[in-house]
C-alpha cells in the first residue's frame, strides 16, 4: 500500500473531531437540528445520515486523495466550540428521551 493510500485510510487525512464514526454522528446530528434547511429545497431532503456520508465518504475523501483536507481557522475570531455544541446537543437529546420514558412510565433504572 503506497503512503498515500495508507495516511487516507489511517482517517488522519480528517480533522480530530471527524476521525471516529460515533463522534461524526453526532456532529451531523448537530448540524441537522440547529440548521434551518426549509429555505433550500435540496438541502430540505437530505437527513443526517446521508449527509455524513457523502462529506465523510465521497466528498473529504476526494479532497484528501487531491492534497486538500479541512482544517480548524487560524483566524483570531470568537469562534463557538463544536465540542460544546455537541455535548450540549447530546444533554438535549438524552433529557428528551429521559421525559418521554418517565411519561411512558418506564424507568430504565428499574430494570437493573
Amino acid at each position: 500500500m503506497d503512503e498515500l493510500t495508507a495516511w487516507m485510510k489511517s482517517g488522519d487525512y480528517l480533522p480530530e473531531p471527524l476521525r471516529d464514526f460515533h463522534d461524526q454522528k453526532d456532529v451531523f446530528k448537530l448540524i441537522h437540528e440547529v440548521t434551518d434547511t426549509s429555505k433550500n429545497d435540496i438541502a430540505a431532503k437530505v437527513d443526517w445520515v446521508a449527509a455524513q456520508v457523502y462529506v465523510i465518504d465521497v466528498f473529504l475523501w476526494f479532497m484528501a486523495r487531491r492534497g486538500y483536507t479541512l482544517q480548524r481557522s487560524r483566524k483570531r475570531l470568537l469562534f463557538r466550540e463544536l465540542d460544546a455544541d455537541v455535548r450540549a446537543a447530546n444533554e438535549r437529546r438524552d433529557q428528551h428521551v429521559s421525559a418521554l420514558l418517565s411519561l411512558s412510565g418506564d424507568d430504565p433504572k428499574e430494570r437493573t
